[in-house]
């Protein structure tokens, strides 16, 4: 049932490497191990280490508050969250998928960071910061836009800048829907035994929370 690509190495040694299933179903054109696929939530990672490499930088601290880097943030909430809990899911912060009818009002719609994070800012906590596990795409799309904030650039930006080029990561990227990109995978949802196409989303929604491509 695996539709993919696979590589396995060991000891930094590739051992296997091989793409199984179809990059477009439509056409029958199978993928390989350079077809570029959404990485989803896979994205949380990057922005985690350029949380981390701030925090080296001096630029911000793990235990510091939402509100010490938005002063515009709702204080009853953002005096209480810190980094920390933004990057382990324990800021009680609802998470924006689970909005009603988010998928069906919401995920075709592009949207700035600034005001998407307005959407989430008002919400009721769901529990008491650091007291529990749950997670949030919320939390971490915040932690994008104060990455923006911080350094004064557009996340994309910073992540090109502080990771996909000094590892030489070329066959990594923001994304957009409207940019032309060989080899990049359609995108499918299981119904039953088959595949159908997946709905459109926007990604300016995902953003720091799960906008990245890669092989």
């Amino acid at each position: 049932q695996f539709n993919g690509t696979v590589l396995v190495a060991e000891r930094g040694k590739v051992i296997y490497k091989k793409g199984i299933g179809l990059a477009n179903m439509e056409w029958d054109i199978p993928n390989q191990p350079d077809t570029k696929f959404r990485l989803g939530s896979i994205t949380k990672q990057f922005t985690s280490m350029l949380i981390l490499q701030l925090v080296d930088q001096g630029k911000l601290k793990l235990d510091g508050k939402i509100t010490d880097y938005l002063p515009d943030y709702p204080k009853k909430t953002g005096d209480r969250i810190t980094f920390h809990d933004l990057l382990t899911h324990t800021s009680g912060i609802p998470g924006y998928t689970e909005f009603p009818r988010f998928f069906q009002d919401m995920s075709r719609d592009p949207s700035t960071p600034d005001s998407f994070v307005k959407l989430f800012a008002d919400s009721a906590l769901l529990f008491e910061p650091g007291s529990k596990f749950s997670y949030s795409n919320s939390g971490y799309f915040l932690l994008g836009f104060l990455i923006e904030k911080i350094t004064g650039k557009p996340y994309e930006q910073v992540l090109r800048e502080n990771i996909l080029t000094p590892l030489n990561m070329a066959s990594t990227g923001y994304d957009h829907h409207g940019t032309i990109l060989k080899k990049r995978a359609g995108a499918y949802e299981k119904e039953g035994s088959g595949f159908r196409n997946a709905a459109y989303l926007d990604m300016s929604l995902p953003y720091s929370a799960g906008s990245l491509y890669s092989t």
